[in-house]
């Protein structure tokens, strides 16, 4: 198979992990605290990432000088500050509303394209961020707590904020598209693990460290071995031969499979307002996107 059909197939096979991901972790987050869940996670992704980076020659597969300062902002951007996000939007909103909010991140990727990237602002594009936009604010919008959603403005919000955090993750990643892809990958997981440290430590201070039940390990194991740890190589592989834009058409799948799987196996209930707002952001999604992937 050529490099640039594996890399597609590559793409699919991550969103696919990440799209299952929203509703693990959300079941995952009604035993554990957020940062305590995150933290070990990576600590699990790590574990597995770091035989395998050194098995390849680990810092000798990096390019010379180590792009210290580029894995430093991916550790902060794609895991620390991501799942401190990520994880606390979960426990006040449902895994649907989080999905259908991450499916404006190819939109924002053009906003960052044209602002980062220097790539041309057509008209089009420009009516397909704003559709993009508005979709995410009537999400957003939604204030009627339920059992799965104690407050689910606050956790909408957050959710935004992780995906400008993975807009930057992505633009950060394509610097160091060249390198090993598994170097990188271990190295960014063990710098966010470290990241993620303080966090957990602040966040179960005061409270007895939690029984972990066999069903909760079996979680974690899910999001750090395949998640965290096979689905970040697939990526970062696959930035090789394709450029960030199609890289964010490919990664809207994963909030699609998201809601399906919110809505089936959690039972999360979506309004109106909710599907009206997924709908125009897939639709900014589609006009935005640009219909030249940039081939090489």
């Amino acid at each position: 198979m050529h490099s640039r059909p594996l890399s597609i197939v590559l793409l699919l096979i991550a969103v696919v992990i990440w799209g299952a991901a929203y509703v693990v972790t959300k079941s995952g987050l009604s035993e554990l605290p957020p940062m305590l869940f995150a933290l070990l996670r990576y600590c699990v992704a790590s574990l597995l990432l770091v035989p395998l980076a050194l098995a390849r020659g680990g810092l000798a597969k990096l390019p010379r000088p180590v792009p210290w300062k580029t894995l430093a902002l991916m550790a902060l951007n794609g895991v620390a500050l991501y799942y401190l996000l990520f994880n606390i939007a979960l426990t006040h909103t449902t895994a649907s509303h989080v999905a259908l909010i991450q499916s404006s991140f190819p939109a924002v990727m053009a906003i960052m394209a044209v602002l980062w990237l220097h790539e041309r602002l057509t008209r089009q594009r420009v009516l397909g961020i704003v559709l993009a936009v508005a979709g995410v604010a009537l999400i957003v919008a939604r204030n009627e707590p339920d059992a799965s959603a104690r407050d689910p403005f606050i956790g909408n919000v957050l959710t935004f904020g992780s995906v400008l955090l993975w807009t930057v993750y992505t633009i950060l990643a394509k610097r160091v598209a060249d390198a090993d892809a598994i170097a990188v990958t271990a190295i960014v997981a063990v710098l966010g693990t470290i990241m993620l440290v303080p966090a957990a430590l602040i966040e179960n201070a005061n409270a007895p460290i939690p029984s972990i039940s066999a069903e909760s390990w079996f979680k974690i194991v899910y999001l750090g071995a395949l998640a965290s740890a096979v689905a970040y190589l697939l990526y970062n592989r696959a930035l090789r031969d394709v450029d960030a834009s199609l890289a964010g058409i490919f990664t809207n799948l994963s909030p699609v499979i998201g809601v399906i799987s919110g809505v089936i196996f959690l039972g999360e209930s979506m309004t109106l307002t909710a599907i009206l707002g997924g709908v125009l952001v897939l639709g900014g999604v589609l006009i935005s996107s640009p219909r030249s992937t940039g081939a090489r």
